[in-house]
């Protein structure tokens, strides 16, 4: 029985996907490069469209179909889009009782730009699993979009957000699918000798790490690739801000976080009172720490009660609409806030995840990434695994702040009315996002700081 072999996705806030062909496949046309080659990295070689093997590209843009226009109304939904897949990642990632945080940005990008290259039934599943517009037109556009909102709406705060395709050497691909996977994602080609493996590996590794600042550093784990691996996708995010208004380091006391409701650990709460955006509703509080000189700041989504399972219900239920009431409802106080100094690594193969969100036959070989690769059967493509992993750090000074930072002053204005408590002492939900437009970057939850 002929088996197609493998398309390996590892996804962190570094985002890996690798294409394996089947066993036996055959080389593509023409080398890139010879094997073995360490220097120059080799031209990637594009197939030409052969009219007696269609590859069924007429949804891709290319240099002869004029590019859609897109309606505000499209932008705000795919905004909606956005983060209700962050949202339900979010609520598969780990047990409720473990700290994790995703980048839903970052698993769209990687794995977005493989549906472009997707076909038929296996395109519209990845489409609905990833809520991306079902015509991949639009979706391209919606993507470059996207890209030049977060250039627009970081301010001063540092966001590298960078997509590379890693082509095998005698791997042929499809020039529409290369030039929607740039002009949407910004994603050049790179050969690489996965005869090799261990050398690819390492030097996938050593540009996510790169694009990282070392943080992430063993994206792909040993034995990830194989002779038969044909493409890498990797995305890779990098976000570091300071807080407009710093915690005093002065005011931060080893104090007890409850975890459980009953149980606490002693962790550094950091403590501020200033004139900050929170909103009060039934059963939770929110708050809004804005990044200095930027449109980018983080949402503390704060349940009342402090038992495991209240977060988990609120986990379970938080949609884009609930999000939206409730960052609407944001007005300034004079605000107490506790907030506990964390940082945590959080990752795993999102295999399952995906496949309840109801992307299901990517991972089997009924696949269709004809767009991608030439379809004849020796060449046929799926996915085997997707990996996601991310890195966080939040201190006094900000979300991955400099050691070394300027003092600065600023006047305040007089807020008249109760001050408003939030004391997150217990666990608590956390959005990074573009505040200008809403869209999530990182979704993240801390049931432990000390973990």
């Amino acid at each position: 029985m002929f088996l197609p072999r493998v398309l390996r996705w590892v996804v962190v806030v570094p985002v890996g996907l690798a294409l394996t062909a089947c066993e036996g496949a055959t080389p593509g046309p023409t080398s890139a490069a010879a094997k073995g080659q360490p220097s120059e990295p080799p031209p990637v070689t594009t197939a030409p469209v052969d009219s007696s093997t269609p590859v069924k590209s007429e949804n891709l843009p290319s240099a002869t179909t004029p590019e859609p226009t897109i309606a505000s109304g499209e932008l705000s939904a795919d905004v909606r889009n956005a983060n209700a897949f962050a949202l339900k990642v979010l609520a598969r990632a780990k047990k409720p009782s473990e700290n994790a945080m995703v980048s839903g940005t970052s698993l769209r990008h990687a794995l977005g730009t493989t549906y472009f290259g997707a076909r038929g039934p296996t395109a519209r599943e990845m489409a609905i699993a990833l809520d991306l517009d079902n015509d991949p037109k639009i979706a391209a556009r919606l993507a470059r979009a996207e890209l030049d909102a977060w250039q627009d709406t970081k301010g001063s705060a540092e966001l590298n957000i960078a997509t590379r395709l890693w082509v095998d050497n005698d791997f042929s691909i499809q020039p529409d699918f290369v030039k929607t996977a740039e002009s949407a994602f910004g994603a050049a080609p790179q050969a690489v000798d996965y005869a090799k493996p261990d050398d690819a590996r390492k030097t996938i590794n050593t540009w996510v790490a790169e694009k990282t600042k070392d943080k992430i550093t063993d994206l792909l784990p040993q034995g990830s690739l194989d002779s038969q691996t044909r493409l890498v996708v990797t995305n890779a995010i990098w976000f570091k801000g300071r807080w407009e208004f710093p915690f005093p380091k002065s005011a931060t006391k080893d104090e007890p976080f409850k975890t459980d409701g009953k149980k606490s650990v002693t962790v550094p709460l950091m403590h501020l009172t200033d004139s900050l955006r929170v909103a009060t509703e039934p059963g939770l509080k929110v708050l809004e720490l804005r990044y200095a000189e930027s449109q980018l700041s983080m949402l503390v989504i704060l349940p009342d009660d402090p038992q495991p399972s209240a977060l988990a219900k609120l986990e379970a239920n938080l949609t884009p609409e609930k999000l939206d009431k409730w960052t609407g409802a944001l007005s300034t106080a004079r605000v107490n806030v506790t907030l506990p100094r964390f940082g945590f690594r959080s990752g795993g193969v999102m295999n399952t995840t995906l496949q309840d969100l109801g992307m299901k036959s990517a991972f089997t070989e009924k696949a269709d990434f004809s767009g991608i690769a030439d379809p004849l059967p020796s060449a046929r493509l799926y996915v085997n695994q997707v990996f996601h992993q991310t890195w966080i750090a939040v201190d006094e000074l900000g979300t991955e702040a400099a050691a070394a930072t300027g003092a600065t002053m600023r006047t305040t204005s007089m807020i008249t009315g109760p001050v408003v408590e939030f004391r997150a002492d217990h666990p608590f939900i956390f959005l990074i996002h573009d505040a200008k437009h809403g869209r999530i970057l990182f979704a993240g939850r801390v049931t432990n700081p000390k973990s």
